[in-house]
């Protein structure tokens, strides 16, 4: 047999998991396997996995320059955060601490949380913005994120708007980084809603020059449908590929609106009907849903309020996703970090956050985490899987078997992480 160079060779895995082989996003039975290699090797080639199985095999078919033991360590697909808000100034820990002592979990503060960050983005420099998004990718990358969307939203304007996904354009970090103007969070302050939603859709042809995806807030306090849907249609005439947060504080169908549009995925979901989870059962549209949320905002947890105890204000979570899984819609999962509702740059956290809040299994975790999430961003065929011709977006975890990454909470688990067939992160104890 002849034996072929490749550039990076990682020996020795106790365990390479990965999503099943699939087509588009799994479902169902599909979403619930993983094909583990156990004592398995994987060989890269510039930025793609060109070989993958028992070690004895790889060592016979490769040779490589480089070479990392990783005996002893679990080799996964780098993870992708499919809903995020990178870019904004200031922080919300003031409020929270409102939130939390004041036991006031009421949705309707929503609203001007995000006016609030929306004040502090816009008196933040272009310089002020970059910078404080790069830390925060190093951190992303550090926690095993490999790819991100990351949306505008913070400026409630065509020119702050535009300036966002100017900054976003424009870093430079190892991170891939999707795009999505999200022009439609909310209705500003003393804003005519009419003139707003004109005014978003009037600024679509700029903003589609620095993002390929667009997102609507339907929501109670967000867009009504005939809103979205009025901006969902002249975005979809531009070239935009739609994505729409979804039925979170209330369910207007936001979510069979999605699938109507041909989104991408619609995110949230907290009051998604049966209606609602018939028509995404029924389509490509990835649901998103984003337990970080359900934690910071104590929203599945008993609230005090003038020192008594209240019901949790959104006790149904876990049976909303069920419902969702028993029909057949395709999940992913994300961060949705945001200075507000979820300051988490952790998808370690989402994915031991799921499985203890939703009920779910360790494979249906790192599907959610990884194939599905890149389904949602229309990147399935790229990355998110591990196998040959796949793009080499890797995280070594320093443990022996999968299920403990998820088990395991309190600390980062990864040892190293591989972006585009490089090195380029490892931690100092790996």
């Amino acid at each position: 047999m002849k034996v072929r160079s490749c550039d990076l060779l990682l020996a020795g895995a106790s365990e390479v998991v990965s999503s099943p082989p699939h087509v588009g996003p799994l479902r169902n039975e599909a979403l619930d396997r993983l094909v583990v290699t156990p004592f398995a090797s994987l060989a890269i080639e510039s930025d793609r996995i060109v070989g993958i199985g028992p070690h004895e095999d790889i060592a016979r078919q490769f040779t490589s320059s480089v070479t990392v033991d990783v005996s002893g360590k679990v080799v996964s697909a780098g993870l992708i955060d499919p809903h995020t808000h990178l870019v904004h100034g200031g922080a919300r820990d003031a409020e929270y601490e409102a939130i939390v002592t004041g036991g006031s979990l009421a949705v309707s503060h929503l609203g001007g949380g995000i006016n609030s960050t929306v004040a502090m983005t816009r008196s933040a420099s272009d310089a002020e913005l970059t910078f404080r998004a790069l830390a925060d990718l190093d951190t992303m990358l550090a926690l095993g994120t490999t790819t991100i969307e990351a949306k505008s939203g913070y400026g409630l304007s065509r020119d702050q708007e535009l300036r966002l996904l100017r900054v976003v354009a424009n870093l430079d970090h190892p991170v891939s980084i999707e795009r999505t103007y999200l022009g439609a969070h909310v209705v500003p302050t003393q804003t005519d809603r009419r003139i707003f939603v004109d005014q978003i859709i009037a600024t679509l042809p700029e903003a589609r020059l620095l993002a390929d995806w667009c997102d609507v807030f339907c929501d109670p306090v967000g867009f009504t449908v005939p809103e979205t849907r009025a901006i969902g249609v002249a975005a979809l005439m531009l070239g935009f590929r739609m994505r729409l947060h979804a039925d979170q504080t209330g369910d207007i169908a936001g979510a069979a609106l999605a699938a109507e549009l041909g989104a991408g995925s619609a995110d949230h979901l907290d009051y998604i009907s049966d209606a609602g989870i018939a028509a995404l059962a029924a389509s490509d549209t990835v649901g998103v849903v984003l337990p970080s949320v359900a934690l910071h905002m104590l929203e599945i947890f008993p609230g005090l309020l003038d020192g008594r105890t209240i019901e949790p204000s959104k006790p149904d979570l876990a049976e909303r996703v069920h419902a969702m899984l028993d029909a057949g819609v395709a999940l992913a999962l994300s961060t949705d970090y945001n200075p507000g509702s979820s300051p988490c740059l952790s998808m370690q956290l989402v994915m031991q956050l799921a499985m203890r809040f939703f009920h779910l299994s360790y494979a249906q975790v790192w599907n959610m985490a990884t194939a599905n999430a890149a389904h949602s961003l229309g990147l399935g065929h790229d990355r998110g899987t591990i196998a040959p011709g796949m793009r080499a977006d890797l995280v070594v975890w320093n443990v022996p078997t999968h299920g403990l990454v998820i088990n395991r909470f309190g600390a980062s688990h990864v040892a190293h992480v591989v972006k585009d067939g490089r090195m380029v992160y490892s931690a100092t104890s790996a």
